[in-house]
């Protein structure tokens, strides 16, 4: 078992506190250690809230914010793809349709310029504490 700390904004880091939230979207990127495609069942993710968003940089505000256990990671091709087989549940109802979802997600830092050369993954998780 590998533990990894990510950064995360406060607002999904409730969703997943309550239990509303137990996918985490993510693609490899330029500014963070772990390789998505070598997250493993089982492995931890310790989250790090950091300022924002919008993007503004990786200040972390809130060290050691919660730790949760991978249950599994799917990798999809796309983000229309990804929400599809994963629906919509994923955004934290932050969008109402597909179209909406795959527009918010290429909005992300990095996402557009990442996605067609790693792919975007989904990443089940459970809180541990």
């Amino acid at each position: 078992m590998n533990s990894y700390k990510l950064e995360i904004y406060q607002r999904p880091l409730d969703a997943i506190k309550s239990g509303a939230k137990r996918v985490e979207i993510r693609t490899n990127n330029s500014y963070e250690a772990i390789q998505y495609d070598q997250l493993n069942k089982g492995d931890h993710i310790v989250f790090q809230v950091i300022s924002g968003p919008p993007f503004v940089g990786l200040d972390v505000i809130q060290p050691n914010a919660m730790t949760v256990e991978v249950l599994g990671v799917r990798n999809y091709p796309d983000p229309r793809a990804l929400l599809m087989a994963e629906g919509l549940g994923v955004l934290s109802n932050l969008s109402d349709s597909i179209d909406e979802g795959v527009e918010l997600l290429y909005s992300f830092h990095e996402y557009k310029e990442m996605i067609p050369i790693h792919g975007i993954f989904a990443i089940e998780i459970r809180v541990i504490e």
